[in-house]
């Protein structure tokens, strides 16, 4: 039997045997058309206490979203209400459109993101984790990179730790540290490149900020709720590699685009 080498996290073997598995699909291409919507995508689970902070990230955009989209994984805390409550003020105040959908049970994340992704009508989702929060500049930053870059499918980067919002709030929230109109740069990952990476990281992208042509979900066959199938364990970096091992996508290793809360994880609902 063939084994991984010590140390080694992502199996090449699984990288081939998806690629078998989608060879005849077709893939997609963006050709010059010019991408104008998004909706950020809210999966939920037991982080009520860390809700409203990460739903005022998407309320402070400086572009705001077209569609906010949010599934409640049977949370037993107030999660539900919660999201109604910030949805009317979305939609009175804002004018986005706003979604609420709820599992009749607990099914992980990897379930709440197909079904949340699904329902959006706009041409890129990005991911929002409940207890994370998005830089304000994250809507207008990801419509640019992809008019600026046309070949890309996906765009992630690294993200800020915080530890509370007392932390929070004394971080800056936006994540261009140039000049003003100065285009932040991408390493762009070619799908030739994905079988050369054997670490969880060589492809690192924080799930929350990560944005991706809902197009592109759908061909690699969206999230992968049972782990026997994914490449990697974990369902947000394994569906990453995928959508790397098909199309382009750009890495932004210098400018970071959310803030990752530390010690927030819950036992169940996160299909880690």
């Amino acid at each position: 039997m063939r084994r991984l080498i010590k140390g080694q996290e992502v199996s090449s073997r699984k990288i081939c045997k998806f690629l078998e598995q989608v060879q005849e699909r077709e893939v997609p291409v963006r050709g010059q058309k010019e991408i104008t919507s998004l909706a950020i995508v809210v999966p939920c689970y037991g982080h009520a206490a860390f809700l409203p902070t990460a739903l005022a990230s998407i309320a402070s955009q400086t572009r705001l979203p077209d569609e906010v989209i949010a599934v409640d994984d049977h949370s037993p805390d107030m999660t539900g209400s919660l999201l109604s409550e910030h949805f009317a003020r979305f939609r009175e105040q804002m004018g986005i459109r706003c979604a609420l959908l709820t599992n009749e049970r607990n099914r992980g994340q990897a379930y709440s993101l197909n079904r949340g992704i699904a329902a959006a009508e706009s041409e890129l989702v990005m991911v929002l984790n409940d207890d994370d929060y998005l830089m304000h500049d994250a809507v207008a930053a990801m419509l640019g990179f992809f008019e600026q870059y046309g070949e890309i499918a996906m765009v992630g980067g690294a993200s800020i730790h915080f530890c509370g919002d007392e932390e929070l709030a004394t971080l800056p929230k936006t994540g261009r540290s140039s000049a003003a109109g100065e285009k932040v740069p991408l390493s762009i990952r070619m799908p030739a490149e994905v079988g050369n990476y054997r670490q969880y990281n060589d492809l690192n992208m924080t799930h929350s900020g990560c944005c991706f042509l809902r197009s592109a979900w759908e061909t690699v066959g969206g999230y992968f709720p049972d782990k026997r199938e994914r490449i990697v364990p974990f369902s947000d970096r394994d569906f990453q590699l995928r959508i790397n091992a098909l199309f382009p996508v750009g890495l932004s290793t210098q400018v970071p685009f959310s803030f990752w809360r530390s010690g927030s994880s819950v036992d169940q609902g996160r299909d880690s």
